[in-house]
């Protein structure tokens, strides 16, 4: 068999595209098909065909993601269905993660673990209702892993509530329901595993441009452009030799009298996208239209150049909004209320992918804060306070090789910019993060995207050679960069 993974897509019946997508954002090989095929390592969702059985038999690695009683042949420990919110995958460093969905218990010891019982406290030594993620059954040569809770389907979720941002901070804002960046840990962390008991390294490409550690960016979204703030902003820029990217809503801005100058001296050192015209959600796909033609139209009326980015007003995406976004030539999208603090990625709906490449921030801001301290009768959050924050939060993505994408508004963090800005900036690149832009690092990842690299074998070493190849992208084998400047790689299989 070879090394790379095959989705098993099946001719009729649900599939999410979850793998699809994480594959993707990994930029592994791999093949989709209702058929069997020569792959080391395929993934399954709910449904287990008759031929994988002979296929695992044989050698080969099966990654079952929404198993329930009727998936298998054989007794996998079937308990009950159940609806719970959280699972806990300290076992790849993603912690607890929020997943809000139904899933089938399975008894067994494996990794990951769930409870039936949340919040509860422990009484003595005896953990009643307490299960395990992820299951495994030696069957024949090969092996199958499978989990109960559907975890590639849970990447492809919608839908956004108010709940904390992060386990570093005590901070709440209205974003993604899901952990979909935690889920997608867990399941790369359970791939690579399953490629290692293939016999085989784990190659993918680097994440960040050349060797960089991470990037650092940041964005505002310009739901309406105070002076004061958008003059800050404008130094500190210039100052640090940065560039925000400015989301400009029509709504929340246009009755501004001097909003034309302002966007001028903001397009001189800085870059300006859409957050639409109407500060709020569409849910149709004619709606959506609307709303960007008629943002596209104001812009073009100013004589303002824009990017062809966007962020959803108040973070409330939707796959229509995003259909709209494709067919009017929109490269990427950036949206909390979707996904946050994640690799970019291009969405499947259903097995389709029809939307830009979405590039999720940190839920944190300092708006939400500022005005969560009015509510509770506080003083407002001093600059040290802030920064301190952030740094909390930059250390926290580094030990994860996230990248470091943050958004606020300029009425707000403008307040604080001189002060912290250039301190966030310079902490962040004497972390080894590469200090850029969103549009810079999105339109990287579209490159990355195209890069495509082969696999040969020749006297017991694997052969890996990268194709079309962006200066910028870099080889990975088991989550670690190759040498910088290699295109073609040799990796010895009875090493690994």
């Amino acid at each position: 068999m070879n090394p790379y993974f095959a989705i098993y897509k099946p001719e009729r019946g649900s599939y999410s595209g979850g793998f699809e997508q994480l594959l993707r954002q990994e930029k592994t090989i791999y093949k989709v098909s209702a058929e069997r095929s020569d792959a080391s390592v395929t993934c399954f969702e709910g449904i287990f065909p008759q031929w994988a059985y002979e296929y695992v038999r044989q050698g080969g690695i099966a990654l079952v993601s929404g198993a329930d009683s009727r998936t298998f042949d054989f007794d996998a420990g079937y308990l009950c269905k159940a609806g719970i919110e959280w699972i806990d995958l300290s076992f790849c460093d993603a912690g607890r993660a929020r997943i809000s969905s139904g899933i089938s218990v399975f008894a067994g010891q494996g990794k990951g673990e769930l409870t039936l019982h949340e919040f509860r406290t422990i009484k003595g030594k005896h953990r009643p209702g307490f299960y395990s993620v992820f299951l495994y059954k030696p069957y024949g040569k090969g092996l199958i892993i499978y989990s109960g809770v559907p975890l590639s389907e849970i990447l492809t979720y919608e839908g956004s509530t108010l709940r904390n941002t992060s386990e570093a901070l005590d901070f709440d804002e209205r974003i993604s329901s899901v952990d979909k960046q935690k889920v997608g840990r867990a399941l790369k962390t359970v791939l690579m595993e399953a490629m290692h008991e293939a016999g085989y390294p784990y190659v993918s490409l680097w994440y960040f441009p050349d060797d960089a550690r991470s990037v650092f960016a940041y964005s505002i979204d310009g739901d309406g452009l105070l002076s004061q703030g958008v003059d800050d902003l404008i130094e500190v820029s210039q100052k640090t030799d940065t560039k925000f990217l400015f989301y400009i809503n029509k709504q929340l801005c246009e009755d501004d009298p001097d909003l034309k100058e302002k966007l001028r001296r903001i397009s001189k050192t800085n870059l300006i996208a859409s957050h639409a015209a109407l500060h709020n959600a569409h849910d149709s796909y004619e709606d959506s239209i609307r709303d960007i033609e008629e943002h596209e139209e104001w812009m073009n009326s100013l004589g303002i150049p824009f990017e062809k980015s966007f962020a959803s007003p108040r973070g409330m995406y939707c796959q229509n909004l995003g259909r709209a976004l494709k067919d009017k030539d929109f490269r990427h999208t950036r949206d909390f209320g979707y996904a946050i603090d994640d690799y970019p990625y291009y969405p499947m709906n259903d097995g389709k992918q029809e939307v830009p490449l979405q590039i999720p921030c940190d839920g944190f801001n300092v708006c939400r804060w500022m005005l969560r301290n009015e509510e509770l009768g506080l003083d407002k959050p001093s600059g040290e306070q802030i920064l301190n924050a952030y740094k909390l939060l930059i250390d926290k993505k580094l030990e994860q090789d996230l990248p470091l994408l943050f958004f606020c508004h300029p009425q707000y963090f403008g307040l604080y910019a001189k002060e912290i800005y250039p301190q966030m900036v310079d902490y962040a690149r004497s972390k080894g993060a590469l200090i850029t832009d969103y549009i810079s690092f999105g339109d990287f990842w579209i490159e990355r995207d195209g890069c495509e690299y082969d696999l040969s074998f020749e006297n017991g070493k694997m052969q890996v050679e990268l194709l079309n190849k962006d200066p910028r992208v870099r080889l990975c084998v088991d989550g670690k960069i190759c040498d910088t400047e290699t295109v073609h790689l040799s990796i010895d299989l009875q090493d690994e």
